[in-house]
């Protein structure tokens, strides 16, 4: 087995595409800016991170069910930003990302029950979009 160790890629075309060949002929084609997780995080109750976050530099308590998580590195756009949500906890609660408090530089959620009344329990995001 070959081993490639590399501090840059770069596509040859525009988007920053690469197509990766995983072995007998499967081709996938990765756009290194908009096809990546960008960032995620592992939240208790009280917005206290985990130790494998990934590009969020604080949480904050805002009161029952709704916490602010600052970006290491900003998005682009407010309007790039889109992600994908869950409950740690085993009853029917949900996350969801708020379209008009997040920014470039925050992720704004809100945790709810399934009354859709505001709730604190763990969580996790995994936000992706176009990075600044």
């Amino acid at each position: 087995m070959s081993t490639l160790r590399t501090n840059a890629l770069e596509g040859v075309d525009a988007k920053n595409s690469i197509t990766i060949v995983a072995g007998a002929g499967n081709i996938t084609t990765t756009n290194v800016q908009e096809g990546l997780v960008k960032s995620h995080l592992s939240a208790s109750n009280a917005a206290v991170l985990e130790a494998n976050d990934l590009n969020i530099a604080s949480g904050t308590d805002n009161g029952t069910g709704t916490y602010t998580y600052t970006l290491t590195n900003n998005y682009s756009s407010d309007a790039e930003l889109f992600g994908l949500t869950a409950s740690a906890n085993a009853n029917a609660y949900y996350v969801q990302i708020s379209d008009s408090g997040s920014t470039t530089s925050a992720i704004k959620v809100f945790v709810r029950n399934s009354s859709a009344s505001a709730a604190d329990s763990p969580h996790n995001i995994i936000s992706m979009g176009i990075l600044a």
